[in-house]
């Protein structure tokens, strides 16, 4: 596959489009052909192209500075780089502040895993958190979650990467297009404590500082549909201080007079404290019919008449700050009085109050990056909008950021920090991380004050210890029900409906200004305490004054200086204690960890009410007698000395998680059996355990087991987990005999264990997606039964190097995707497939695999030294991507391949001599970037080499042939290399050394010129192994000195280092967009000659690695309405050739048709066979 192709054309000074990834791979594939693609459109685009990363970051932070817009393209290695995620970081920066408009791109990795940090992608997000300190985590957490909730695309296994190449392009001209136009502000929003009497006064000649309300205005118009003729009651909701009643204020402005009853109730809360429900009404009433002409008082009024008069007209009415569901039963009571066709909104930061009670709701969303920075400016600068000078620019970003889109909070800081000098706003920017300023405390205390103490409990310890937590996760841990949380009775439920937490992604989030405010509130000596900060925490353990009114604790040991000894006593009064965490957080390894807490005398830990503990290195061998787990919902020792977890049986009816992980001492675990909710259990690196206890069959909860790296654990017991879905034995190197301890498990790791065979009642697993026995050395056969687990989609026998056959009947496995049997000595390939003679007729059957393995993708039989030759199904695995043939070493031919294939790897197949002609058949209307090794096969035929590179050519024609018909121009199609020191001599154009330089006449380019052929013959010393890369730069000039540039790879860039032992030729295909693209605007005039390079310079370079190149060549294809031109051609002539269409798909059709007659001519011979068979039998 080429990669990294990029060009450049009058490039404008700035970057565009900054690329935020990870990863060489993606770096040389994906990410260059979208690079290519945005410059081919004259859009330039930035790639840091140091591999290495040793530059300062702010260069890159100032690319991203420059650019319109970035595409973070999120991969299964994205997390595995602080450097991605600070970038992203500063992106996110960028977008609050209108500068810059994101567009995600998730690559082949599932977008839930993204954004709620799961699967490889979170555990190596989770495994790079290690590394850096709380506050970068949370930046990074947030960035994620914002970057990720944007409009993107998603590219799977299977998706054509060049269509979503075009797409994307398309969607970044779209949005460049409208940045250029989106400068002119939108009407602004007003902060919603306008006219306290505590805000300055605008300056006359100021701007309206109301800040992106226009959009907002129109989407609640569109809830309200003044065009439709029913009564529609709609509620507008959203946390405190976002412009609820700002938005319905000015929402009543407009469409007030299209109503002659109309009213607006500001504060229904604050009324309802100071006014009866009588007399709420009677204002209502009153404001309703004030335009009409009442002959008396509506207090007078019998409900008879005033009903009446309500009646004769439509309505508008708002509602503003309800806050109780009496509120709005006392002023509308029964709504009989509403004429059809009127309008009530209510608003409220409570969802609860006017659930059941509206037709629909409206949230009020944040402000964006640059109405909040405006909107700030305008009060922090003196109501104007200058552009910050010096480091204000960067402190308002700063304040913004915190504010969240908040308009309440953006207006409360601009106006603190307005006149102030740079120190002041330092300094207030430090206090903020501690505690809100006093304005937005009293704000929040409002909410919070209105909470029952329950919720204030969940709200702080949410704050204070779980935010970002699992919802889930943390809902267990948190709330007050006995057993699972229920909706109905629910902190968690009544804290999001008001706004003071928010579940995204599956994650429990808090905004900042709630978050420091919690912080502040949960350590105050008032009430319960939550400590994390260490001095508190130690000064609370030694003197253990108050020790009954702490709730939680949370000690980084890595802040002690030096052990911390304690009294047996220390936690007998902490009655109340609910969470206890002892961790280290700077260690890249926890066991590398120093436990600092130490009780020269023992413990005693009667905690009753404890739900989590981690205790990081525990140093007792079990938890002391006293300790009551009946409320422990979690339970963390890891690298523990614990040899048991607690004497005897306990009752732990809460019990959901425990991890002992590491706790190389441990070898009883009774003390679990009693834990009937536990689900997940990690035992991961406890070498003395040796065996599980059979009562375990009483877990019925359990859905996760983690054994990796129990070297002692010599047998499993007999019994069945219903609820089990994942078990991990990997490494487990005294296992000898697996035991199938659940029917239900969906994924079995067994790779590194002793186990000699598979039970036969394997068949029972018919749940099971990932078989994985890497390494199972000991494995000498796998049971046929395998071969009926029919939801199996990866099943790895790598390294099983004593397994010699395979007698599994694959071909029904329908969901199997990966098969590796690589480092094996199986002698034959498994069946693949299954042919019915009478049916071969049907094409587009027979095109599928029906009966076979139609869903494989990935087959690896690399390091297997039996094989000798493909079987012949194999072409007919369609959607085979990806097949594996390095060190194949007694393999001497290759059949037809799959028209899919993308990746062929025949690496040191020292004996390889064939290959099929046609090597495979390529699909006539869809193009699949391919790549195909042949490196040391050294007894490779010329025949083959020929095949090899005819089918390259065909695929180009084809392809050709399809850019005609579609109106595109084709992508990267195919690299290839095989052993030799010559360029193949159909190549026209060819020479010693690296550069080459040609002259063409005038129209050589403009004339349906498709593609280009490059070819660089490498030689490579001996002995050295490296991970080189063959890079291609070619530069196109016309006679006016414009200069066109691309750049593409035309082989190695592989992930492991490979030694080459002697010459090779590498080939590869590249699309000539670049060129053609640039002579459209050149079209009309008429000295359109001029415009067309002429001359040509192509050097080939080798990197990252040892080699030369010897010779080069170029040969160029074309594309005409008729007929397809070929420069030169694979059997050494050098004229150009023409190509008729009907030739190019009946040399298709007729290499498609041979290869049905071949199958058909098996199933008359079989039928022959089995008809003598039968006569002689009888």
């Amino acid at each position: 596959m080429l990669a990294s192709a990029t060009f450049s054309v009058e490039l404008p000074p700035q970057h565009q489009v900054f690329m935020n990834f990870r990863g060489k791979q993606l770096r040389k594939g994906f990410v260059s052909h979208l690079e290519k693609a945005l410059k081919r459109d004259g859009i330039n685009a930035f790639i840091d192209e140091d591999e290495t990363r040793g530059n300062d970051l702010s260069i890159l932070f100032s690319r991203i500075d420059e650019s319109r817009i970035a595409l973070a393209i999120f991969s299964s290695m994205y997390t595995e780089s602080n450097w991605c995620l600070d970038e992203l970081v500063k992106i996110k920066e960028c977008v609050d502040l209108g500068k810059l408009v994101v567009i995600p791109i998730f690559y082949k990795v599932e977008t839930d895993d993204v954004k709620n940090l799961k699967g490889v992608f979170g555990d190596k997000f989770w495994e790079l958190v290690k590394t850096c300190n709380g506050e970068k985590l949370d930046k990074w957490k947030e960035a994620l979650k914002v970057v990720t909730n944007k409009m993107g695309f998603t590219l799977g296994e299977m998706s054509n990467e060049g269509e979503y190449v075009e797409k994307i392009v398309r969607q970044v001209i779209e949005v460049l297009s409208n940045v250029s136009t989106d400068l002119k502000r939108e009407v602004p929003i007003d902060d919603p404590s306008a006219g306290e009497g505590e805000t300055p006064e605008a300056a006359p000649d100021s701007l309206p500082h109301l800040f992106g309300i226009n959009t907002r205005l129109q989407q609640l118009e569109e809830k309200l549909d003044f065009e439709c003729k029913s009564t529609l009651i709609i509620g507008v909701v959203g946390m405190p201080g976002i412009g609820k009643t700002t938005l319905t204020s000015m929402l009543y402005e407009n469409w007030q007079g299209g109503f002659l009853s109309r009213a607006f109730l500001h504060d229904v809360s604050q009324m309802s404290k100071r006014y009866t429900k009588r007399q709420m009404r009677n204002i209502l009433m009153t404001e309703l019919l004030k335009e009409v002409d009442l002959k008396q008082k509506v207090a007078d009024m019998s409900p008879k008449s005033l009903k009446a008069h309500l009646l004769s007209m439509k309505s508008l009415i708002v509602l503003d700050n309800v806050s109780d569901k009496k509120q709005i039963k006392d002023l509308l009571e029964e709504d009989d009085w509403i004429k059809i066709g009127s309008r009530i909104i209510f608003t409220t930061s409570d969802i609860s109050v006017i659930e059941g009670m509206v037709d629909d709701t409206y949230e009020v969303q944040r402000l964006t990056g640059r109405d909040s920075f405006d909107y700030f400016s305008h009060f922090a600068f003196n109501f104007k909008l200058p552009t910050p000078e010096g480091n204000f620019i960067n402190l308002s970003r700063l304040f913004v950021d915190y504010a969240k889109g908040n308009p309440l909070v953006l207006k409360i800081l601009g106006v603190e920090l307005s006149g102030k000098k740079e120190k002041y706003w330092t300094d207030k920017l430090r206090e903020l991380a501690e505690s809100p300023i006093k304005k937005l405390q009293d704000v929040l205390r409002i909410s919070y004050d209105g909470l029952g103490q329950l919720q204030k409990d969940v709200f702080l310890d949410v704050a204070c210890f779980f935010r970002s937590g699992d919802d889930y996760y943390v809902r267990c841990l948190v709330e007050s029900c006995d057993t699972e949380p229920i909706d109905g009775v629910s902190e968690i439920k009544d804290l999001a409906s008001k706004f003071l937490i928010n579940i995204s992604g599956g994650r429990m989030e808090m905004h900042d200004l709630l978050y420091t405010f919690g912080k502040e509130l949960g350590s105050q000596s008032q009430g319960l305490r939550r400590l994390w900060n260490h001095i508190l925490i130690v000064g609370a353990l030694k003197k253990r004054a108050g020790a009954d009114s702490v709730r939680g604790i949370f000690l980084d040991m890595f802040e002690l200086k030096k052990e911390l000894p304690l009294e047996k006593c220390t936690f007998t009064e902490m009655r109340n204690l609910r969470y206890l965490k002892f961790y280290s957080s700077r260690c890249h390894q926890e066991g590398e960890a120093d436990c600092k807490i130490n009780f020269p005398e023992g413990v005693e830990f009667s905690l009753d009410e404890v739900r989590y503990l981690y205790w990081l290195k525990f140093p007792l061998e079990k938890l002391p007698k006293d300790f009551n787990p009946k409320n422990l919902t979690d339970l963390n020792l890891p690298y523990s000395e614990i040899e048991e977890v607690w004497e005897g049986l306990k009752d732990t009816p809460k019990l959901k998680w425990v991890d002992l992980s590491h706790s190389s001492k441990l070898c009883n675990l009774t003390g679990l059996l009693n834990a009937k909710s536990l689900q997940r259990l990690n035992l991961e690196g406890c070498t003395s355990l040796e065996e599980l206890p059979s009562e375990m069959k009483s877990l019925e909860n359990l859905v996760f087991l983690n054994m990796r790296g129990c070297t002692s654990l010599r047998v499993l017991p007999h019994m069945n987990l219903i609820s089990m879905k994942t078990l991990i034995l990997t490494n487990c190197s005294s296992l000898e005999e697996f035991q199938v301890i659940s029917d239900n498990i969906e994924t079995l790791y067994l790779d590194g264990t002793a186990i000699v065979q598979l039970p036969p009642n394997m068949v029972k697993l018919q749940r099971l997606i990932v078989l994985n026995l890497k390494d199972c050395k000991m494995l000498r056969a796998v049971p046929q039964c395998l071969g009926r687990l029919k939801a199996l989609q990866e099943l790895v026998l790598s390294g099983c190097s004593t397994l010699k056959t395979f007698p599994v009947p694959i071909e029904n496995m329908k969901c199997l995707q990966i098969l590796l049997l690589d480092g094996t000595e199986i002698k034959e390939i498994p069946k693949i497939l299954q042919y019915n003679s009478s049916k071969v007729e049907d094409l587009r059957e027979l095109r599928r695999g029906v009966k076979g393995l139609s869903s494989l993708r990935r087959l690896c039989l690399s390091r297997n030294g039996m094989i000798s030759n493909l079987q012949i199904d194999i072409s007919q695995l369609y959607h085979l991507k990806w097949l594996d043939l390095k060190y194949c070493k007694n393999l001497t031919s290759i059949s037809l391949l799959p028209p899919n294939l993308e990746i062929l790897d025949a690496h040191g197949c020292e004996k390889l001599k064939t290959v099929a002609s046609p090597m495979a058949l390529p699909k006539l209307m869809e193009q699949v970037r391919s790549k195909f090794i042949f490196t040391n096969c050294n007894k490779l035929e010329q025949v083959a080499k020929n095949s090899i590179t005819l089918y390259a050519q065909r695929k180009c024609q084809l392809d050709a042939l399809r850019c005609y018909k579609e109106g595109t121009v084709s992508e990267a199609l195919l690299i290839t290399c095989f052993p030799g020191s010559e360029v193949p001599s159909w190549f026209n154009h060819q020479t010693f050394g690296s550069k080459l330089k040609l002259k063409f006449p005038p129209h050589w380019c403009d004339n349906g010129l498709s593609t280009l052929v490059l070819c660089a013959v490498v030689k490579f010393p001996r002995d050295e192994i490296n991970r080189f890369s063959i890079d291609c730069t070619c530069e196109f000039k016309n006679e006016v000195e414009t200069c066109i540039r691309f750049s593409c790879t035309l082989g190695g860039g592989w992930i492991e280092s490979r030694k080459i032992d002697s010459d090779h030729v590498f080939i590869g295909y590249t699309s000539s967009s670049h060129i053609t693209k640039h002579l459209e605007g050149s079209l009309k005039s008429q000295e359109h000659h001029k415009y067309v390079p002429t001359e040509a310079s192509i050097e080939f370079t080798v990197r990252h690695g040892a080699g030369e190149i010897v010779n080069c060549g170029l040969s160029l294809v074309y594309e005409e309405p008729n007929h397809v031109v070929v420069e030169g051609n694979c059997n050494g002539t050098s004229s150009r050739r023409e190509v008729s269409v009907g030739e190019s798909i009946l040399s298709f059709a007729a290499g498609y048709l041979s290869n049905v007659l071949r199958f058909m001519w098996l199933g008359v011979v079989f039928f022959m066979v089995y008809g003598f068979a039968r006569f002689f039998v009888r």
